[in-house]
């Protein structure tokens, strides 16, 4: 803005210095004074010229419109010059050029305030103060606005949280179909809360399950201890059965709380993939034979169809308990002298172990849960057979712990198949 003035300014005074040059050395006083009105057109309006005598006196002032008196200092000058100057609190533009003729010598002098730039950047400066005051209110309310569809949601998730406390681990937050951080925040909140719950529920139900397990045996052992106190002492017979009995209820207590232990340590285990190898051919040989040795009664095949020697992401004691608990399944519910099957082959990015029993089979809607602590399918004949429904509960665990699966499918006309996959290790 200043160098607009300036260049505006600087048009006038070399146009005022060609007119007093184009009237020629002789130029006298009275020319100056005819030529008045000719540069009072040159001059802009808010300019005003002065001639001025070489002491510096003031021989004529043409001032623009609306234009006061100013003091100025006067300068004598050799050449034309521009400068910037501040005179009673005001900066103004001063150009000064000297008049040399053999009739009259002095100066001119042309004074241009700059009130339009002051004016300009005074608006301005307003301008901007009022653009930056409205701005930062509507930055405020915006803001506000914002901070409280930030805060809404985190307030939902506090309140959730109390009610949680209150009500148990049933609340969820509501989830605002919004594609930002605190949406994702209450997805996984929910999501937690689920699986918590989830997991408080089946410990609520191992907790139950083991202590009606536990109840049983518990009573049949308190019966016979009552009877031993009472008639038992001095008959022989009813103290051998007694007896007997007790030590068998004992028995199964032990194999309860050795199956809940191992469930437990596999809970907690930690298995390092990297190292964890198992050549399956090798492990499910040598379970077989210790099977067909301890059952003669049944027929177990082994369809081996791998085409080369695998690798498989476990390890081999813990192949080993999977593949017994699931030949002890098929043994226990299947009639004698039926067949088993174990069979092997090759995936492209697993194997898969199926065992076949021609057994009692599972309902199909049934299926998802034989992997759940404590189910049975015949609960009679599980407790007649020593079981607990614990086992396939052991070998998924252990199975999901090496990255791998278990499925539990219907063997058409009867029986169960159990199949699992393992991945390759490379």
């Amino acid at each position: 803005m200043v160098d607009e003035e300036e260049n505006n300014f600087g048009r006038v005074l070399d146009e005022i210095t060609v007119f007093f040059k184009q009237k020629g050395p002789n130029i006298q006083l009275q020319d100056i004074y005819e030529s008045r009105d000719l540069m009072k057109q040159i001059a802009e309006k808010d300019q005003t010229i002065r001639i001025l005598d070489r002491q510096g006196d003031q021989v004529l002032e043409i001032r623009g419109e609306n234009e006061s008196a100013f003091y100025v200092p006067f300068q004598p000058v050799r050449e034309k010059t521009v400068t910037l100057i501040e005179s009673e609190g005001k900066q103004m533009l001063i150009g000064r050029s000297p008049i040399r003729s053999s009739q009259f010598n002095g100066y001119f002098e042309i004074i241009q305030p700059l009130s339009r730039y002051e004016k300009i950047m005074k608006n301005l400066f307003w301008m901007m103060t009022i653009t930056g005051v409205l701005a930062l209110l509507i930055s405020a309310i915006i803001g506000y606005f914002m901070a409280r569809s930030f805060v809404r949601p985190l307030n939902k998730l506090s309140e959730t949280m109390r009610s949680i406390e209150r009500k148990g681990f049933h609340e969820r937050v509501e989830i605002v179909k919004a594609h930002d951080e605190i949406s994702d925040l209450s997805q996984i909140f929910n999501k937690m809360m689920s699986e918590i719950e989830k997991s408080f529920q089946q410990q609520q139900q191992f907790v139950e399950d083991a202590s009606h397990e536990l109840r049983t045996p518990i009573q049949v052992l308190e019966g016979h201890l009552a009877l031993l106190n009472r008639w038992g002492k001095k008959d022989p017979t009813i103290l051998e059965e007694s007896l007997q009995v007790s030590l068998e209820e004992l028995e199964r207590v032990k194999r309860l709380i050795g199956e809940l232990l191992e469930l437990s340590r596999a809970d907690r285990e930690k298995f390092d993939l990297q190292t964890a190898r198992a050549n399956p051919q090798k492990v499910i040989d040598k379970v077989i034979r210790d099977f067909k040795f301890l059952h003669q009664e049944h027929t177990f095949l082994c369809l081996d169809e791998l085409d080369y020697e695998a690798m498989v992401i476990i390890m081999p004691r813990h192949l080993e308990q999977i593949m017994i608990i699931l030949l002890d399944n098929a043994v226990k519910y299947s009639d004698k002298h039926s067949n088993i099957v174990i069979k092997l082959v090759n995936r492209e990015e697993d194997v898969m172990i199926e065992v076949k029993d021609e057994g009692i089979g599972i309902p199909e809607d049934d299926l998802p849960k034989v992997f759940d602590r404590f189910y049975r399918v015949d609960k009679a004949r599980s407790r007649e057979k020593g079981g607990y429904g614990l086992g396939l509960a052991i070998a998924s665990k252990l199975i999901q712990n090496y990255n791998g699966d278990i499925l539990a499918l219907r063997n058409e006309p009867s029986g169960t198949i159990l199949r699992i996959s393992l991945k390759y290790a490379h």
